[in-house]
């Protein structure tokens, strides 16, 4: 009976390890562990045990600190009330042929509100246009241009060093640029905010949810770095994005691809439009 019962039990598990594309592990902290050396011994990134442990802080770990990691690497997206797969696919910049095979879905129609999407690292940010060698950082609409304006805030006209990206909270953003985190953190009216520079171009992400990177990081071209929110000085979730040179900023629009949705459009793109069809 005890044979039949393992026996039993392990179909079940061998059952249960096929439905799923992906498996966690609970690792546990070590002396003189670092978060970019735990993410080098296990084959995943950083950032994505950042995104699966959102309340540990990357540069105190403490020896006992238990974190889960999920194999292959990647990140888990929650599917919001109305949501469509074809969306999440453009918010990852990746096919929704790519999320069907690795959540073992066969009807793109068929996602529930708060079922969560097992995002791999290995599909993210494929199809976006590298041309320009600067990539978005974030799917969603330009809410505020570069340039003079009146501040929604102060309403004082005053000049606007970037570009806002208006999308829904939580919304993933990633690096637009391979390079040196240069800063990871709270700064005033940026609120949560992130600095990455490859020697020449400084890009700067600010009002974040989540921050999914550390200051000093190496980060690669594409890679996630945080959550679109609503920090510091803000009327609502967006990513304000800059590009500087020497200190000097610029119109991140003479920087990044053309698509359809940075501004000409009143309509985010389908999927057909964008290339991201099944």
């Amino acid at each position: 009976m005890k044979k039949f019962t393992f026996v039993f039990l392990s179909l079940i598990l061998l059952g249960v390890s096929s439905i799923f594309a992906y498996s966690f592990q609970i690792y546990t902290v070590k002396r003189g562990d670092t978060l970019s050396g735990i993410a080098q011994k296990l084959s995943v990134s950083a950032n994505s045990i950042l995104d699966l442990n959102p309340t540990i802080n990357p540069n105190k770990l403490w020896i006992g600190q238990r974190l889960k990691i999920v194999e292959p690497d990647g990140i888990f997206q929650s599917v919001d009330k109305g949501q469509a797969l074809w969306y999440i696919a453009a918010e990852y910049f990746t096919t929704i042929k790519n999320i069907l095979k690795y959540n073992h879905l066969k009807n793109p129609n068929i996602i529930f509100p708060g079922e969560k999407l097992f995002i791999p690292t290995s599909i993210i940010c494929k199809t976006s246009k590298r041309k320009t060698g600067v990539i978005w950082p974030v799917f969603g609409y330009i809410t505020s241009p570069y340039g003079w304006r009146i501040n929604p805030l102060t309403h004082k006209k005053e000049f606007h060093p970037g570009i806002d990206i208006g999308a829904p909270e939580g919304t993933p953003i990633f690096a637009a640029i391979s390079g040196v985190v240069t800063y990871a953190g709270w700064d005033d009216g940026y609120g949560k905010m992130v600095q990455i520079f490859n020697g020449h171009l400084l890009t700067r992400y600010g009002h974040m949810s989540r921050i999914d990177c550390y200051t000093g990081e190496h980060v690669r071209q594409g890679e996630l770095i945080g959550r679109i929110g609503s920090t510091g000085l803000s009327t609502g979730p967006h990513l304000h994005f800059e590009i500087r040179i020497n200190g000097i900023p610029y119109n991140p629009l003479g920087y990044l691809p053309y698509v359809s949705w940075s501004g000409e459009l009143p309509h985010p793109p389908t999927p057909y439009e964008e290339g991201m069809g099944y």
